[in-house]
């Protein structure tokens, strides 16, 4: 029989390398995450201070600045005369179609809770 035939190898031999079910020069096994060289860097947060004090970072916060800008620039009608900021024209045209009984906009100001009396 060669020396590559299958029979002739010991099965504890086909795989060389590090495994993690495998225990080198005879370490104890650990769960995942509690090994202590894993856990020595860990240091708890003081209480009431948060690990992560901005929070998740906010998708598209660029966009949103840009969006806000150009909102708020004033729009004139071919007179010149101001009529209002595209954030406003933007809140009329929702009220308009509302009023003329379109009802996704009667449903989103109702849910915006802009209908409610104070």
């Amino acid at each position: 029989m060669g020396a590559h035939d299958p029979e002739s190898q010991n099965d504890d031999n086909i795989f060389i390398g590090n495994s993690e079910n495998e225990s080198n020069d005879g370490d104890k096994q650990f769960d995942r995450g509690n090994h202590p060289n894993s856990r020595a860097n860990l240091q708890p947060f003081q209480k009431g201070v948060s690990g992560n004090p901005l929070g998740r970072p906010q998708r598209y916060e660029k966009l949103k600045r840009i969006l806000n800008d150009y909102g708020s620039e004033e729009q004139k009608d071919w007179n010149g005369k101001s009529k209002g900021t595209r954030r406003e024209l933007v809140w009329e045209e929702i009220w308009r179609k509302a009023i003329c009984g379109d009802m996704r906009y009667v449903q989103l100001l109702a849910k915006l809770g802009c209908l409610d009396e104070d």
